[in-house]
């Protein structure tokens, strides 16, 4: 399937259902002028009546079901444009969402002024309770860089138009990147965002990677000053913010509500940069004399090593595997996630107007649910698993922990994620013997994990680091500025491994997360937890699976140092990120190891599905 179709033509058991947020359109405005008179009510009875313990108790049992029901609000708000930004009823209600969370948060603005200025002793009672342990947290965190409640309330008011660069980007990935059609052998392909990213990147016909890959550049580049103007936009009001905070430098500021410095953030680029790239290219070299490449282009570096093993899947074989592979993690993780098809948390038809990529997200007092184009590719595996380990932590944090508590840090947010994708290579690789199966399993280690995860977002870092560095020197970028800076830091990873042209150049055009602050490193900064993680489960199986649930029921309760070590892993020092660095050098070598008995002993083809 190359073609994408439009939303009406896939079975609703597909699409997700979100009936256990709002029945429907008109209950969902409903509660939002609930939710209104509700906040009403709440700053009659405490805004400038917050005194004594008792007081800040009481506000604080009445404001957790006020949060429960915005969080609610704000995620049905966004979810349905994300399945089809052309259809206009999800733009109204994405609108009433972001209209009724500005008016909350400046209508609860006093609130959080409150906490703010409470005496420390209050603090220290409300921090008794462990429910409140990440407010407290987050609270005194915020006071060294609080505005005061007047300019507080106008950020808060100013929260539509600070949002508005990310809301131009995705218009423009969802409706104004045209691709060209190209053809290959008297047949004419359709081109698109989605249908690049998910199916031609990696074909293994070297002609339609190199017409395709043109055509989506080209599509890019039409597009680049506007993409251009609107980073800049985002990066600058980041800016002024981080100054109007007592921020010397943007990075300071971003940092600062993932509870970590700037020396942990630079650890990630810097060691991956220079440790990990030569193992990339090793691996990369290895795919290209594999399959009979003379080099290597930005066209072909999502090639697989063996395209011929590269099976379909339906989504109920990827329900089934996904199932099998977390098995590991015991009865209470299988319960957990096991309702995830039938219940229909997940949308998964591949339809035109649809947001790329994936997310998954999970209001209080409801499942999780998640976003994702499901192509019938094995890849369409790692992203199901991958979403269903940030699922499985939402869920389980939701149950352990209290509505104050249970979001965790973005710092290993993505650590979870990770770490189910590596129980999904484990399963692949240990249920056959054939030496192409195990080497299959442990190429998918690499590129859809690994490389999604360790390069495709460490590289967006790097280039994040020299974009916020300009910013925080006073100057000024435009786009011809974002090409040559992706450039530079892509052809200093990847080094004589893959050819890097102009077009690769427009990389930075093709992520969301330029527009979510310090968020792309966090890939690696989570897959370093779910390596040592995944390293102490093959170890020592009853432990390692106990710490992980550990760590996976505790949302945000403790700070990422923490609850870094509930996983059994120490995130102050360098030594995990090299053990993952020598984990994925050893798994380059088995690959090349494997390929020399597969040409020694030539295998047939396995089943996998």
């Amino acid at each position: 399937m190359t073609e994408l179709k439009a939303r009406s033509e896939f079975e609703e058991r597909y699409k997700w259902d979100l009936s256990p947020l709002f029945a429907d359109e008109n209950a969902f405005l409903r509660a939002i002028s609930d939710s209104l008179d509700q906040i009403k009510a709440f700053q009659k009875n405490f805004d400038g009546h917050l005194h004594s313990l008792e007081d800040f108790q009481r506000a604080l049992k009445v404001y957790e079901q006020l949060g429960i029901e915005i969080d609610q609000i704000a995620n049905y708000g966004f979810m349905p444009q994300t399945s089809d930004f052309s259809d206009e009823k999800f733009g109204e209600i994405a609108h009433a969402a972001q209209d009724f969370v500005t008016k909350s948060d400046v209508a609860l603005s006093f609130w959080k002024d409150a906490l703010i200025n409470a005496d420390d002793q209050i603090l220290k009672e409300i921090n008794k309770n462990p429910n409140y342990a990440e407010l407290v947290r987050k609270t005194r965190l915020d006071k060294k860089s609080y505005l005061g409640n007047t300019v507080e309330k106008t950020i808060a008011n100013l929260q539509s138009a600070l949002s508005t660069p990310y809301d131009v980007y995705t218009k423009l990935r969802a409706g104004d990147y045209h691709m060209q059609d190209f053809q290959v052998d008297g047949k004419i392909y359709k081109n698109s965002f989605v249908a690049y990213e998910n199916f031609y990147q990696n074909d293994e016909n070297a002609e339609i990677r190199e017409k395709s890959f043109r055509s989506f550049s080209t599509g890019l580049r039409e597009n680049q000053n506007a993409a251009a103007a609107a980073y800049l936009n985002q990066v600058t009001n980041e800016k002024v913010l981080a100054t109007m905070h007592g921020y010397d430098s943007v990075f300071d500021y971003l940092l600062a509500p993932q509870e970590v410095d700037r020396t942990m953030f630079d650890r990630q680029i810097d060691l991956i940069m220079n440790d990990f790239a030569p193992v990339a290219q090793k691996y990369l070299k290895h795919v290209a004399k594999v399959n009979g490449l003379s080099k290597m282009t930005f066209a072909d570096w999502k090639l697989d090593l063996d395209s011929e093993l590269n099976p379909e899947a339906s989504i109920e074989d990827g329900y089934n595997y996904v199932m099998k592979a977390t098995a590991k993690l015991g009865d209470e993780y299988t319960k957990t996630i096991e309702p995830f098809l039938k219940d229909r948390w997940v949308d998964f038809p591949a339809n035109t107007g649809k947001d790329s990529g994936g997310y998954t997200t999970f209001p209080y007092g409801v499942h999780p649910f998640i976003l994702m184009s499901w192509t019938g590719r094995l890849s369409d595996v790692y992203t199901l698993i991958h979403e269903i380990g940030h699922a499985g932590q939402g869920a389980l944090s939701a149950k352990n922990q209290s509505y104050y508590n249970y979001e965790p840090s973005t710092y290993y947010v993505e650590a979870p994620s990770t770490f189910n994708e590596l129980l999904l290579s484990d399963y692949l690789e240990n249920r056959s013997d054939d030496p192409r199966t195990k080497r299959f399993a442990l190429s998918h280690r690499l590129s859809d994990t690994y490389f999604h995860n360790f390069i495709t977002h460490l590289t967006e870092a790097a280039f994040q680091r020299e974009v916020y560095t300009i910013i925080d020197q006073g100057a000024s970028f435009n786009a011809e500025k974002l090409n040559q800076i992706m450039k530079k830091v892509l052809s200093s990873f990847w080094g004589d491994a893959v050819e890097i042209d102009d077009d690769a150049a427009l990389t930075w055009m093709r992520q969301a997360h330029y527009y979510m602050g310090l968020y792309s490193y966090t890939y690696s900064a989570g897959l370093t937890i779910s390596t040592q993680g995944f390293i102490n489960l093959k170890n020592n199986p009853e432990n390692g699976r106990k710490y992980w649930l550990d760590f996976l029921k505790l949302g945000g309760s403790k700070a990422p140092i923490a609850a870094a070590k509930t996983a059994g892993v120490d995130v102050t020092s360098d030594q995990p990120l090299k053990n993952t660095i020598q984990f994925l050098s050893d798994t380059v070598d088995k690959i090349i190891a494997y390929t020399k008995q597969i040409k020694n002993n030539p295998s047939t083809l396995k089943k996998l599905f």
